[in-house]
């Protein structure tokens, strides 16, 4: 017969940590029904180009689709059941 080798302090504390995290996932969560109180403050440091604001006329570098991404973001709003689109 092989001997069974006891688990050592830092893979059962690594199997505890990983049980909890997925009792974390696995608990349903209260659904927020209220709006969030608050304002929320976005600062970039560059100067807003004008031709941004037209998704046809921007470039294809990052930092303009950042402000698309905002606007978008606070235009659309999300019903109570609803995933963004990009979240998988």
């Amino acid at each position: 017969m092989t001997e069974r080798v006891p688990l050592r302090p830092l893979s059962l504390s690594a199997l505890i940590l990983a049980v909890l995290l997925l009792l974390g996932l696995i608990v349903p969560t209260k659904a927020r029904s209220e709006a969030p109180a608050g304002q929320l403050t976005w600062a970039v440091h560059i100067s807003l180009a004008p031709g941004w604001f037209d998704p046809a006329e921007t470039t294809g570098i990052i930092t303009p689709f950042m402000l698309l991404y905002a606007l978008h973001d606070a235009l659309v709003q999300m019903g109570p059941f609803q995933r963004p689109a990009h979240a998988g």
